[in-house]
C-alpha cells in the first residue's frame, strides 16, 4: 500500500505548556542540550545513523512531566496559507516514527527553498518520558495515552466508559482522569491552535495504513463547499481511509472537531531496523503532502479558535 506524507510569541498561561504569568521558566538552553544527548544515546542504541540536533533550529513549547522538553520545529514563512503540523512518538513504543521525524526535518532543511510558499512545523518526539523510560511505553509517565486525553466534546460522556468498556480498563488506552489533563496533550493542542495548520499528519507504527479524519466524516454544514471537496481530493488522492474515531483522539479533534485534514500514517512495524527503509519508502510522498493546498477556511466564517494569551 502506497502512502504520501506528507516563531510563535510564547505568552500563553497553563502549566508547563508556552510559558506565561505564574508558570515556572521554561526549559533553558541547557535543558535543550540535555534533551539532544539523551536523544542521541537513544537512536545509538537502536542503531540508527541519525542525528538528531546538529544543524536543527528546535525550539521549545513545553516540558513533559518529568521536566525534558516538548520540541519542535519549523520551516518556510511565518504567514502562509499552506501549513502542514506533523506529529510524532505520541505513543514512545513505536520508536521508527521518530526517525521519520528527525529525517523529515533535515531534509526540510535541506530543500526548504523549494517550498517558499509552504510552511511546516514537526514535533518529532511528543512522548519523551515514555520514549526514555526503560522499558518504553506507550502512554506517558502518569499512565495516559495521549492520543485520547484531548478535549474533546465527547470526552465527558464517552472517554472512561469507552475505555472500560472496549478496551476492558487497558492500562495502555487510559484517557486520564480528565481531558486535557497532560502537558504533552496541552503542548499539542497550542501547536494546533498557534500554527492554525490546513493539514495534520500524525505519525504511528504498526498498523500499516493511513486513516483520515475531517471534513466529509461529520457534519459539513458548517464548512465552506469548495473546502469540503478540496478536503475530499485530498482524502483520494492520498488513499486514505475513515477507521472511525475516538472519545479524546488527535482525529477526532483536530479532523472532526476543527475541520482540519488530519492524516494518520500507521507504519508497518515499530522495528528499528526498519526504520530507513520506511523512510526511503515515504519520502516521495512528502511533497505532495506539503505542496497540496486547502483553502484556508479561517477567513471564511469558521475560524479555529486562538490560544489564550497573556497580552
Amino acid at each position: 500500500m502506497r502512502f504520501f506524507l506528507f516563531s510563535f510569541i510564547f505568552l500563553l498561561l497553563g502549566e508547563g505548556v508556552w510559558g506565561g504569568a505564574g508558570v515556572s521558566p521554561g526549559p533553558s538552553d541547557n535543558d535543550l542540550t540535555h534533551w539532544c544527548g539523551q536523544v542521541r544515546g537513544a537512536v545509538s542504541k537502536l542503531d540508527w545513523t541519525l542525528e538528531p540536533c546538529q544543524g536543527l533550529d528546535w525550539k521549545v513549547g513545553g516540558t513533559s512531566i518529568q521536566g525534558s522538553p516538548l520540541v519542535y520545529a519549523e520551516f518556510g514563512p511565518l504567514v502562509a496559507t499552506n501549513t502542514t503540523l506533523v506529529f510524532a512518538m505520541v505513543h514512545a513504543d513505536e520508536v521508527t516514527p521518530l526517525y521519520l521525524g528527525i529525517q523529515l526535518a533535515h531534509w526540510l532543511k535541506e530543500h526548504q527553498s523549494e517550498f517558499a510558499l509552504s510552511r511546516v512545523v514537526i514535533a518529532p518526539l511528543v512522548n519523551p518520558d515514555g520514549f526514555f523510560n526503560q522499558p518504553r511505553t506507550r502512554v506517558n509517565i502518569r499512565g495516559v495515552d495521549l492520543n485520547r486525553n484531548f478535549s474533546t466534546q465527547d470526552w465527558k460522556g464517552k472517554a472512561l466508559q469507552a475505555w472500560k468498556r472496549r478496551y476492558r480498563s487497558d492500562p495502555r488506552r487510559f484517557p486520564g482522569s480528565a481531558s486535557s489533563s497532560e502537558p504533552e496533550t496541552l503542548f499539542q493542542e497550542e501547536l494546533i491552535k498557534r500554527v492554525r495548520p490546513q493539514k495534520v499528519l500524525s505519525i504511528h507504527a504498526p498498523l500499516n495504513f493511513l486513516d483520515y479524519d475531517g471534513p466529509s466524516v461529520v457534519s459539513l454544514s458548517k464548512f465552506p463547499h469548495d473546502y469540503v471537496k478540496e478536503c475530499l481530493k485530498l482524502r483520494k488522492r492520498l488513499k486514505a481511509i475513515s477507521s472511525g474515531f475516538f472519545p479524546g483522539s488527535l482525529g477526532n479533534y483536530a479532523g472532526q472537531e476543527l475541520g482540519i485534514p488530519t492524516l494518520t500514517l500507521e507504519l508497518p512495524t515499530a522495528d528499528p531496523k526498519k526504520a530507513n527503509r520506511y523512510w526511503e519508502h515515504f519520502k516521495t510522498g512528502i511533497r505532495t503532502m506539503i505542496e497540496y493546498q486547502v483553502p484556508d477556511f479561517s477567513t471564511r466564517g469558521t475560524a479555529l479558535p486562538r490560544a489564550a494569551s497573556g497580552g
